[in-house]
């Protein structure tokens, strides 16, 4: 049963009432109807047996009549209520309930065409025109005095204007019995048929014409219960009041509902109601929801979190599992709720707060979504009325305080290793320009390695977690292939110690120097491409070969600045086997990205000696210039006279052997050319024209 405050009694019957008009076809016809609502708990008597008695009628001119009214068909039903799982007083049982009473009546109202305040009309109810009926329930909130519990209503209407008015209506009304301590939405959800402008109001109770109701202090007509924050809320859609209360009372409320028509008061109606606020059965009647609709948190790694409801709920409704609610992460993930547990529960199996497991806390800055549903026991949890929460009810938890770093690396460099181009070099950096992590928040660098046509952002590619946040580079050398046979992509993020990822970094893939198609030994020139490298922004490329016998002399550049990915490369003359690669260096020098090698032969050229030289200084074969032979330094070359004698001789010739001082006529040539280890002789005539 629902318990009131201590003292209260329920001995009498008046809980409430309205009176409202509607306009009828013929001028200055109405309908009125008077609403009186009766506590069950109460001896039937006075109006509750009366099918046929009379409402007032008066005007501004101070003219009072009678208007007879009777039952509408029905009346006396039980006014709704949200809990129907045991009967109230007004069948047999216990809990607080209340009847509804209507009558109807018709009238014309009397037209004056030259005082307009006697066309302004107040429809009343009382044991006559200027009486309210007794008695209201006692210890209320108005003042204990004789005649203070009169019940007295009236309405209110200006029938000078043109077509006449059909006042607002009060569409819902339920057993206003709350719960203190829990939100109370006092629902009439208001309407007004004929578009007119309304304004709600709090007035006082009436207990005679014109006679208002003392209030016990500190109440007033506006505030006429004990609430927190002494206020109390108007809905200004629909009339309906919202408060919250800490003291059991029973209070008297009177809504008034003006209406205006282009500036111009054209009627009110009025709603008196008396409202309970204590505890117990009627702590039921309202749906379970989240006490609010946003909650904050701070970053914590704390897995339990209590959900806090707005009114009591059946602690063996509730799913253990946990199965009734959905969190979402800030990102959408789902965060597994482990298990649910109400709190304590109250004596009569009752809880306001549930507690979660979840398998992780609040670890991300921004805002979670905690969402009802129905769980493995195919509803909400609900209380003892039968009301379950709404599935997809959704309270906001926002998150603040954790760490957070989005701003992603800066991959700077990919190549391969230049010492073993079976591995391959990353180098990364935090961008200065949006450092704003906090190392203690760092927990890793997290590497990730891709091959041609696989999904660069899929996590499974991770390859390495690099432990040092002051580690900036790695040298990978477990890749599934060679970087000789496909360009390996790489990315990479961090993460923090809450497992928060930051974004990628952009992909960067090693340069694959492919010659295609494939050149003989015997080509002179290779046709070559590779895929543009993306590590930085307008990359020009170079091509440098490295003499494999001759390593000495290091790698030699053959073309650079190369601005396209396709190249044509004309091979060096010297006959020997040769290492190529490519390379692209970063505007700032700090980086170079090297491709892998490519291997590729030249075969030896034959020398070629001239047989004849005419030295008249034309400049025009004057000398024995020896084709080829710049590729051979430290060839010997010696000229004989016909008579065998030697009259040159050179250990490294620079084909510079004019003939001086000789006749015209024919020599003898010997020739060793020095290629690499092996001597190559090479023996002739040569003739000297003067």
């Amino acid at each position: 049963m629902f318990c009131l405050a201590p003292g209260v009694s329920q001995a009498t019957h008046l809980a409430g009432g309205n009176i409202t008009y509607t306009k009828l076809a013929n001028p200055n016809e109405y309908q009125i109807t008077l609403t009186v609502y009766r506590d069950c708990n109460s001896i039937m008597q006075g109006p509750f047996t009366t099918p046929n008695m009379s409402m007032y009628y008066r005007n501004g001119c101070g003219q009072t009549y009678t208007l007879p009214v009777s039952w509408v068909p029905g009346t006396g039903i039980e006014v709704v209520t949200a809990c129907t799982i045991d009967p109230s007083t007004c069948n047999g049982g216990t809990r607080y309930g209340l009847q509804e009473y209507k009558w109807t009546g018709t009238v014309t109202l009397p037209f004056s065409t030259t005082t307009p305040t006697c066309n302004e009309w107040y429809f009343v109810w009382g044991t006559n025109v200027n009486t309210g009926w007794c008695c209201r329930n006692t210890n209320n909130t108005l003042g204990p005095a004789p005649g203070q519990q009169n019940f007295f209503i009236d309405s209110y209407l200006n029938n000078n204007i043109p077509a006449g008015n059909t006042s607002a209506r009060f569409n819902s009304f339920q057993v206003p019995a709350y719960c203190i301590q829990e939100p109370v939405t006092v629902v009439f959800d208001v309407s007004e048929p004929q578009g007119d402008s309304v304004v709600y109001s709090l007035v006082p109770a009436r207990t005679g014409w014109n006679t208002n109701a003392n209030y016990l202090a500190p109440r007033t007509a506006q505030v006429p219960a004990n609430v927190v924050g002494n206020t109390i809320n108007i809905n200004p859609n629909n009339g309906n009041l919202n408060f919250l209360s800490n003291v059991q009372q029973t209070a008297i409320f009177v809504l008034q509902v003006s209406e205006f028509r282009q500036g111009t008061l054209i009627g009110y109606v009025k709603v008196d109601v008396q409202v309970i606020l204590g505890i117990g059965r009627y702590c039921d009647n309202i749906r379970p929801a989240f006490k609010k609709a946003v909650d904050s948190l701070l970053c914590t790694t704390d897995t339990t979190y209590k959900v806090e409801l707005n009114s009591l709920v059946a602690c063996n409704s509730i799913a253990r599992d946990g199965s009734e609610f959905r969190l979402y992460d800030p990102d959408g993930d789902l965060v597994q709720i482990q298990s649910a547990r109400p709190d304590t529960c109250i004596s009569d199996g009752r809880t306001r707060n549930i507690w979660l497991r979840l398998t992780k806390g609040f670890e991300k800055n921004g805002t979670y979504f905690l969402v009802s549903r129905k769980g493995t026991d195919n509803n909400t949890f609900g209380n003892r009325c039968d009301l379950y929460m709404n599935e997809f009810d959704t309270l906001k938890i926002k998150v603040s305080g954790c760490p957070d770093y989005r701003a992603p690396l800066l991959l700077e460099n990919v190549t391969l290793d230049t010492l073993n181009e079976n591995a391959v070099i990353l180098n990364w950096k935090i961008d200065p320009d949006n450092d704003t992590l906090l190392r203690s928040w760092f927990n890793g660098y997290n590497l990730f390695r891709y091959r041609p046509g696989e999904n660069p952002i899929r996590f499974s590619n991770r390859f390495w977690i690099e432990p040092n946040v002051d580690t900036l580079t790695h040298r990978d050398v477990y890749a599934p292939v060679l970087p000789r046979d496909e360009s390996l992509s790489y990315n990479l993020n961090l993460n923090l110690i809450n497992g928060f990822q930051n974004l990628r970094s952009k992909t960067v893939s090693t340069i694959r120097l492919v010659n295609d198609p494939p050149t003989t030994d015997d080509d002179t020139t290779m046709q070559l491409r590779w895929n543009t490298y993306v590590g930085w922004d307008t990359a020009r490329y170079n091509l440098e070969v490295l003499d494999i016998k001759r390593p000495q002399f290091g790698w030699v550049l053959m073309d650079s600045m190369i601005a396209d990915t396709v190249w044509n490369l004309r091979k060096p003359l010297k006959r020997g086997s040769y290492k190529l690669r490519l390379y692209t260096q970063r505007p700032d020098a700090v980086y170079r990205s090297y491709s892998n090698v490519l291997e590729f032969g030249v075969p030896f050229k034959e020398v070629v000696v001239p047989n004849v030289i005419t030295p008249n200084g034309d400049d025009i074969n004057d000398k024995v210039r020896i084709k080829f032979l710049y590729l051979y330094p430290g060839s010997a070359f010696t000229i004989f006279n016909r008579w065998g004698q030697s009259v040159y001789h050179s250990d490294d010739y620079q084909n510079d052997w004019d003939a001086p001082g000789l006749e015209a006529g024919n020599y003898y040539y010997l020739l060793k050319v020095r290629d690499d280890e092996n001597i190559v002789s090479y023996s002739g005539t040569i003739r000297v024209i003067r």
